[in-house]
């Protein structure tokens, strides 16, 4: 009977055999192809990021909270481009065998960023969603009055950075550059070091990923239910007017329609004509003549156009992420719990590039998905393009009329003028 040791060196000289052939990666038909993809998403990757960051700096209508977030999102996916995917199209296709021929440095920072920008972007997609979610489902609360200043919008994306490189740092601590001679190096990731990467990685997963994810479906649900039983995505609030009780006037009625405050006057609604129709008419005409936007004193600081459309954009830019990057995530936690051996040759091997393709096309999509989505940044890239005349000029103008309506004006009179009504706020 054979013993269990010789039953093993079988198995072992068995497997040994079948892989003696190469790794398929080493193949020209196949490593020609992922070269020419990898080449191609990291062109729209790197000009469709640069130019996005472009745009939102530049044009006058661009410069909104929402827009903020995602100038943050795009330099993300810009560090993409820069650390992470041609140093990934030489580690796994571009020389044989897996060589790393590009140092100890770049070796850190490669893996560093490998695992740090998905958890950036992910924490950048939650920014925005919150903001979306309190516009839309809290308009007037103190919350939302200061979650829509600059100053709060800067200290969450600064947090968001600070917690997605702490919780990175065990990646690059973990990270070896092995050599063997003089021209063959191996760049990986060992769980030799302080952390136990096995552990590390699927908390990471749970956190960064099933988490996040979990919290924005949530809060989007709420917001399309609010809007589907809206019908019309109209929510009225009324409160009384200040000058109320010494006027006599019936209060001010503030509608959100498509995330937007409305207001309307109430100053000639106890006329009553003698002819029904003559009456119909002039409500009608005075309803027309006297909906004008009216923004609380938080939500001046936000943009005042969002209709439903932008959160469409966000569910978009949000269901794209968790698909795009849902293979690295499974063939990591497999490639680290898994003991079974692989074989280089088997058709399986090519779910290592193809995973990285995926994410980094996650990275490389939002631009398109922003000019396919987003009329008004199809429009500012039109002017950044073209260069269309005197958009400078009007880029320093928008800047001091912001700054006069919103920050120089006394925080009650920014909304009201003179003669007790309101007036438009852009």
């Amino acid at each position: 009977m054979m013993n269990m040791t010789n039953l093993t060196d079988i198995v072992e000289e068995d497997w040994m055999d079948l892989c003696d052939d190469g790794s398929l990666l080493d193949q020209n038909a196949v490593r020609y192809p992922l070269i020419l993809i990898y080449l191609i998403v990291f062109t729209i990757c790197l000009l469709g990021n640069f130019f996005t960051i472009v745009v939102i700096v530049l044009h006058p209508t661009m410069r909104t909270g929402t827009n903020y977030f995602l100038a943050n999102l795009a330099l993300a996916d810009l560090l993409v481009a820069a650390f992470c995917i041609l140093q990934n199209m030489v580690h796994v296709v571009g020389f044989d065998h897996g060589n790393w021929p590009l140092g100890e440095a770049m070796c850190y920072m490669y893996v560093f960023m490998l695992h740090f920008i998905p958890c950036l972007s992910v924490g950048i997609l939650v920014c925005v969603s919150i903001e979306k979610y309190l516009v839309f489902m809290h308009p007037f609360s103190k919350w939302t009055q200061q979650i829509l200043r600059r100053r709060v919008r800067f200290m969450m994306t600064f947090a968001t950075w600070i917690l997605s490189i702490a919780s990175n740092i065990p990646y690059a601590i973990n990270t070896r550059l092995y050599r063997f001679g003089e021209n063959a190096a191996a760049c990986a990731r060992t769980d030799t070091g302080y952390f136990s990467l096995h552990v590390w990685v699927t908390v990471s997963f749970f956190l960064w990923y099933m988490l996040p994810l979990t919290v924005l479906a949530l809060m989007y649900a709420n917001i399309g239910m609010m809007l589907w039983r809206s019908g019309s995505c109209v929510i009225t609030v009324t409160r009384p007017s200040s000058d109320s009780q010494s006027s006599g006037h019936t209060g001010l009625t503030y509608q959100m329609s498509n995330g937007r405050a409305v207001v309307y006057k109430q100053d000639s609604l106890l006329q009553v004509p003698e002819d029904p129709q003559v009456e119909k008419r002039q409500r009608d005409l005075t309803e027309s003549r006297r909906k004008v936007p009216y923004m609380p004193p938080a939500l001046r600081y936000y943009d005042s156009a969002t209709p439903a459309w932008v959160v469409r954009l966000l569910i978009v830019l949000v269901a794209s992420f968790a698909i795009l990057t849902l293979p690295h995530h499974a063939r990591l936690l497999h490639t680290m719990w898994s003991t079974s051996p692989q074989c280089n040759n088997d058709w399986a091997i090519l779910l290592q590039p193809l995973s990285y393709i995926s994410l980094f096309l996650s990275s490389a999509i939002n631009p398109i998905l922003y000019a396919f989505l987003s009329k008004r940044f199809r429009e500012a890239a039109s002017d950044i393009f073209y260069c269309k005349k005197g958009l400078l000029s009007n880029l320093s103008r928008s800047r001091s009329r912001t700054r006069t309506i919103v920050s120089d004006l006394p925080e009650d009179s920014r909304a009201l003028n003179p003669s007790g009504g309101f007036e438009h706020i852009y």
